[in-house]
């Protein structure tokens, strides 16, 4: 990490509320709070089936982050998975970090609009590197309009200000707005949080203060 990753909008006990225009965006695409921090909808999940390539003990399981087994969603089936589910997420001033977790399939984000920063753990790497960009529509700047994150990395994202007509960083944000695609299908059962204990393992003490912040508990 060349500097240091902080907040552009600081979690709060009362976070502000979000704007008019934020708060249609959430309405019109029938948002709700997601367990990551932001909102989302699921917008589609393929009615084909598939073999589940997984193991059949589910990801979050305790050791890592809270149990999620009791979120498992109706008629589930470990043996299967759906080919693909996509969602909307949202990250507002409101709610402006998604925290750390990782999920056993692929994920293909597309930006719709706002600007954020991802940082992954490459946790399935032997030095479990700590890579971290912007996304936004600034392309010629190095910023990216999709993204992919290979199964068994942990992310984590947070909002950025949005830009002027110069150019310049403003002080608020009207959100960040995105797609993810899961494949095979997005599962409770194959998704798992992180905690700041297995944050400081994964990374080291000194990195991990700095990145605590984006944790869940």
């Amino acid at each position: 990490m060349a500097s240091l990753i902080r907040p552009s909008f600081p979690r709060q006990d009362s976070p502000p509320a979000d704007s008019p225009a934020v708060q249609t965006v959430i309405a019109t695409l029938n948002m709700q709070a997601h367990g990551e921090g932001g909102y989302f909808a699921e917008t589609d999940r393929d009615p084909r089936l598939v073999p589940s390539p997984f193991p059949g003990t589910a990801a979050s399981s305790g050791k890592l982050g809270p149990d999620l087994l009791s979120v498992q969603r109706p008629g589930f089936d470990p043996a299967v998975r759906n080919a693909s589910t996509s969602i909307y997420y949202l990250l507002t001033s409101g709610s402006p970090q998604g925290f750390f977790h990782r999920n056993r399939g692929r994920t293909v984000h597309t930006l719709h609009r706002g600007r954020g920063r991802y940082v992954i753990i490459h946790a399935d790497e032997p030095e479990h590197r700590v890579e971290t960009f912007i996304v936004g529509h600034e392309v010629a700047a190095g910023e990216r309009l999709q993204w992919i994150v290979e199964g068994g990395k942990f992310k984590a994202s947070f909002l950025l200000p949005d830009r002027d007509a110069s150019g310049a960083e403003t002080d608020k944000s009207e959100g960040l707005l995105i797609s993810e695609t899961v494949i095979p299908g997005f599962e409770y059962f194959d998704h798992d949080f992180l905690v700041k204990q297995s944050l400081a393992e994964l990374v080291g003490e000194e990195k991990a203060k700095e990145l605590d912040w984006l944790v869940h508990n």
